[in-house]
């Protein structure tokens, strides 16, 4: 026919022969790099600072009694009758031990590197630890009363709901709580979009 004359001398190009773009740091804007640097850098800090005995013993050891005596408070109101040792939230028939991982001390560390790395002035960050870390707090205190009531009745599922569901949940719940902060109380100039120099 005498359409396919048209395009006789009209080169194909395979996909195979274009060379594949080759990853680069200068394709990530500057600004964008320096979050991920200080992120990262917040949270090796938060690790070791939370998992110092010294700081431990002082500060998150009285702070998780804190969670076990509002978890007991707020299950007394709804007539569990529950008591408070250290750590150990129990009733007649049950009970459970708020260790490390469960006072919501983690996440609330990935909310405050996310606060730090994110170029945002002193008051904008202040906004989001007043409206994160009670939030995060709250969370938790859910994560904990709820636990206790399923550990009560359904025990042969605790472990499972405990380590895959609420701990994921409150670390999502985290990283939510500062994506929310950052779109809507952070400067939308902030983040430059200058590449990498070099």
């Amino acid at each position: 026919m005498g359409g396919k004359g048209k395009f006789q001398n009209r080169k194909t190009i395979s996909l195979k022969e274009r060379p594949p773009k080759k990853f680069s740091l200068k394709r990530i804007p500057w600004a964008l790099l320096k979050i991920y640097i200080f992120f990262g850098l917040a949270i090796v800090a938060f690790f070791i600072l939370l998992t110092n005995v010294s700081f431990s013993k002082k500060f998150i050891e009285p702070f998780t009694t804190f969670v076990a005596f509002c978890s007991s408070r707020i299950l007394n109101v709804f007539g569990s009758w529950t008591y408070v040792s250290g750590t150990n939230l129990s009733s007649k028939d049950f009970g459970i031990n708020i260790v490390y991982g469960c006072n919501g001390a983690f996440a609330t560390a990935i909310l405050l590197s996310g606060i730090i790395a994110y170029p945002s002035r002193i008051k904008e960050k202040l906004i989001d630890i007043l409206i994160g870390i009670p939030a995060i707090f709250a969370i938790n205190q859910i994560r904990v009363i709820s636990l206790f009531l399923l550990g009560r009745g359904y025990p042969g599922v605790f472990e499972e709901v405990h380590v895959y569901v609420w701990q994921p949940i409150v670390i999502i719940f985290a990283i939510l709580v500062w994506d929310f902060w950052a779109r809507n109380f952070v400067q939308k100039d902030k983040i430059q979009k200058s590449p990498v120099p070099g």
